[in-house]
């Protein structure tokens, strides 16, 4: 089945519109501590259980006094208070960082603009209100207030939030399970299985990388059944031309091919099928067909197994200094290297070489209505995540 054989090909979009419809969503959850939670995605809508602060805080550095002391201050009739290194008396200031508790008794922060300190005494030339500069209890957050809504993917910031508002661990999702099966001579699949596994694991997968099998039939069934217990199997090769065109037909046995190729290119062996509900995505051996097919489609899949989105691919916008040439009908994915605000095109036929994937910098996705752009125009290079 060579890539050009493939007549029954299916647009991008509705191939990851099949995906939607043979990948489940997640239902088993585990409860973590808020330490091994970054990067999983949060299964319950998470809610405030105690109140930021939980007393009063200072919002500037200076002073804390009790604001009553400090009604006379004025640059000529500087108010003087003694230092002090506790609560504060009436006659007294009590030096504070921005954010921490306020000091018992004290009512204000008379911030550092308008004090001095000289032996021991501290003056005070801006009278202050009660309550000023400081945050009362609960002025940031209320105990019941919405923080971060279910299917988020939990990021340092959200997780410092949610340990703010009392919480310790969370209920998340489990990480959906990949079968990652490379299928052909270890030469040529075994560095695309363990880079696919790679991708995996960062896309929030917990990826089963296997040793590679023979491009035949009777190699390949046992190893697409011992992996069905997996949320979702990854071929990698053995969709492509020859005698290692194997894994389509063996899907066809033992379930239901439903993408009989993509058009998208390179990655246009990519085919999509269910084996007894597990769903099977089975893309190129080659290189850079198989980071396109990766991209494109695994990454979709484990967003929706995992029950939340990735972070966007980073994106820079330059202009091109040759010309990219598509063919229309395909979504064409065109590697270029970034030099400041200039894209260069790179070997677009070579999907087979490492060398190609080191030297470049990311991929224009050329739309299928197009012929391609010409050497001047303004393209978005999606950056790679390798």
């Amino acid at each position: 089945m060579h890539d050009s054989a493939i007549k029954r090909v299916t647009s991008l979009a509705d191939a990851r519109r099949a995906l939607t419809d043979i990948v489940p969503a997640p239902t088993e959850t585990a409860t973590l501590p808020l330490a091994r939670a970054d990067g999983r995605v949060l299964a319950r809508d998470a809610h405030a259980s105690d109140p930021a602060p939980p007393e009063p805080r200072t919002t500037a550095a200076g002073v804390a006094v009790h604001a009553s002391a400090t009604l006379d201050a004025g640059e000529r009739t500087p108010v003087r208070l003694r230092e002090s290194a506790g609560p504060p008396d009436e006659d007294e200031a009590t030096p504070v960082s921005a954010g921490e508790p306020l000091p018992d008794g004290a009512t204000a922060v008379v911030p550092n603009g308008a004090v001095e300190t000289a032996g021991g005494e501290i003056s005070v030339t801006t009278p202050v209100a009660e309550g000023q500069n400081v945050a009362d209890v609960g002025s940031d957050i209320e105990p019941g207030d919405p923080l971060v809504p279910a299917g988020t993917r939990l990021t340092p910031a959200l997780l410092g939030t949610l340990a703010t508002a009392g919480h310790g661990n969370v209920a998340c999702y489990v990480e959906p399970t990949v079968g990652v099966v490379p299928v052909g001579r270890p030469e040529r699949v075994t560095a695309t299985g363990r880079t696919l596994a790679g991708l995996v694991a960062r896309w929030g997968g917990h990826p089963e990388a296997r040793d590679p099998v023979e491009p035949e039939s009777h190699a390949v069934r046992p190893a697409l059944q011992r992996d069905l217990t997996r949320d979702v199997i990854v071929t990698v090769g053995g969709t492509e031309a020859g005698d290692e065109s194997v894994v389509p037909g063996v899907v066809d046995t033992l379930g239901e091919r439903l993408v009989h190729g993509v058009a998208m290119a390179p990655g246009r062996a990519t085919t999509l099928g269910v084996v007894e509900e597990t769903p099977v995505v089975s893309i190129p051996g080659t290189v850079v067909g198989s980071l396109v097919a990766a991209t494109q489609l695994v990454r979709p899949a484990l967003e929706q197994a995992g029950g939340g989105t990735l972070s966007p691919i980073p994106t820079t916008e330059a202009q091109l200094t040759g010309k990219l040439a598509s063919v229309p009908g395909e979504r064409t994915f065109a590697r270029v290297t970034l030099d400041d605000e200039t894209a260069t095109p790179v070997a677009t036929g070579a999907a087979t070489r490492w060398s190609t994937v080191a030297s470049a910098d990311g991929w224009v996705a050329v739309p299928e209505a197009s012929e391609g752009y010409d050497a001047g125009e303004s393209v978005t290079v999606e950056r790679w995540e390798l």
